[in-house]
C-alpha cells in the first residue's frame, strides 16, 4: 500500500514533499513499520474525536422547522446541469459491471496494474476509525492486486487547503511511473477535482477521477444551515476548537461552489465517474435530513447531497437507490443495503478506466 504523510504545514509547490512508505500515527508518535500499517490516514486523537461527536450530537439534536420559512436553495438546486455540459447517465453501465462483479468475474482492465488508486475521504471523516470508513472499498482493490492507498487531507478544513495535499500525494505516488486513480467521497470528491483545476501538472500523471456522493454543485444542507447565524456561529466555533475551519462547510454551499468553478473549472480530458444516490430509509441515521429535504424542496437525496448537484459536467454519472451518505464507504447497519462499498469501487473504477484519457 501506498503511504502519503501529511506535512505539519503546507510548503509552495515547488519545495512539496510527500515521504513515501511511511506511515505517520500523529505528531507525537511515528509507526516503525509500514507493513504493519493499512494506511496513513490519521485518526483523531481521543479529545478531538469526543469533541467532534459531541458537535455532531448537537446538530443532530436541533429541532429544525420542517419546512423552514421562504423558499430556501430552491432556486439553486441542479443550478450545475444547468451552467455546464450535462452528465452522461451511465447507470445502466454501471448495473451490468455490478452484476458481473457480484457473480465474480473481473472486470477491471489490464491497465489497472499500471495505477495507484487513492483514496480521499470527506468531511470529518478523519475522526472516524480507518477500518470502518473506505477500508472496504480499498480491500476490494487491493484484492485483485493492486496497489493503493489514502490522501491524509485534513477533513475539517477548506477545498483549496486540501487540494494542496492531494497534489503531493499525486506526485508522490507517480514517482513509481504509474498512472494516478483518485476516488474522493463526499468532499473528498471536491478536494480531488480542486487539485487538478488548481495544478495543471497533475493531468498527465491522473489516469481518472471517481467520485462518491460529492456535492460538486453544493448541498442545500451546508447552505441551510449556514444561512442561519445561530448554526452557524454555534456550529462554526464548535469546529474551530477542533482545530479545522468553518470554511470546510463553507465550500459544499451552492455561493461558493459557483464562485469556485468559476474560477477553477475542470480540466478537459480527465476521465471521470461520478455516483449519486438515493434513499428513504428510515432506519438511517441521516433519515431526518433526507426527509428535511423531501418536504422542504420535493427531493430525493442520500440525507446529505442530492444527484442534481452530485455530478461533474461532462463525467459519466450513476445514480443508485437505496444507499444513504454514509452506505458507499462506511461499514454500516444498514440491512437493507443494495450495494456493497467494495462491488461498488470496482464497478466504478471499471468504468473510468474503459474510457480514453485525452490531451
Amino acid at each position: 500500500m501506498i503511504q502519503v504523510n501529511r506535512p505539519s504545514s503546507l510548503t509552495p509547490p515547488a519545495q512539496a514533499r510527500v515521504a513515501s512508505e511511511t506511515t505517520t500515527k500523529s505528531t507525537h508518535s511515528q509507526r516503525s513499520s509500514t507493513s504493519a500499517a493499512r494506511d496513513s490516514f490519521s485518526t483523531a486523537a481521543p479529545a478531538r474525536a469526543q469533541l467532534l461527536g459531541g458537535v455532531l450530537s448537537h446538530v443532530n439534536s436541533l429541532h429544525l422547522p420542517i419546512p423552514w420559512p421562504g423558499k430556501g436553495e430552491a432556486d439553486k438546486i441542479g443550478w450545475i446541469q444547468k451552467a455546464y455540459p450535462p452528465a452522461k447517465d451511465s447507470t445502466a453501465e454501471f448495473e451490468k459491471l455490478d452484476q458481473a462483479v457480484r457473480a465474480g468475474k473481473d472486470v477491471l482492465p489490464a491497465e489497472a496494474k499500471n495505477c495507484v488508486f487513492l483514496a480521499v475521504g470527506g468531511l470529518f471523516s478523519g475522526a472516524a476509525p480507518k477500518e470502518l470508513y473506505f477500508d472496504k472499498n480499498l480491500d476490494a482493490l487491493k484484492a485483485q492486486g493492486l496497489e493503493v492507498g489514502r490522501v491524509p487531507v485534513d477533513t475539517d478544513m477548506g477545498v483549496e487547503h486540501n487540494a494542496a495535499i492531494v497534489r503531493e500525494a499525486v506526485l508522490e505516488a507517480a514517482k513509481s511511473g504509474k498512472q494516478v486513480v483518485l476516488i474522493g467521497h463526499s468532499k473528498g470528491g471536491l478536494d480531488s477535482a480542486a487539485a487538478l483545476s488548481m495544478y495543471p501538472e497533475l493531468k498527465e500523471h491522473v489516469r481518472a477521477l471517481v467520485t462518491l456522493q460529492s456535492p460538486y454543485g453544493g448541498s442545500p444542507m451546508a447552505q441551510d444551515l449556514l444561512d442561519n447565524p445561530l448554526v452557524r456561529y454555534g456550529v462554526g466555533g464548535a469546529v474551530e476548537a477542533i482545530g479545522g475551519s468553518v470554511q470546510a462547510g463553507e465550500d459544499l454551499t451552492y455561493d461558493s461552489r459557483k464562485k469556485f468553478l468559476a474560477e477553477h473549472p475542470m480540466p478537459a480530458g480527465i476521465p471521470a465517474v461520478c455516483m449519486a444516490s438515493t434513499t428513504a430509509n428510515p432506519t438511517s441515521p441521516l433519515f431526518a435530513t433526507e426527509e428535511y429535504m423531501q418536504q422542504r424542496y420535493g427531493v430525493k437525496s442520500d440525507g446529505l447531497v442530492l444527484p442534481q448537484d452530485a455530478f461533474i459536467p461532462g463525467s459519466k454519472s450513476v445514480t443508485l437507490s437505496g444507499l444513504d451518505h454514509l452506505d458507499s464507504t462506511g461499514t454500516t447497519l444498514n440491512p437493507f443495503k443494495p450495494y456493497k462499498p467494495e462491488d461498488l469501487t470496482l464497478s466504478l473504477v471499471a468504468m473510468a478506466l474503459k474510457m480514453p484519457k485525452e490531451g
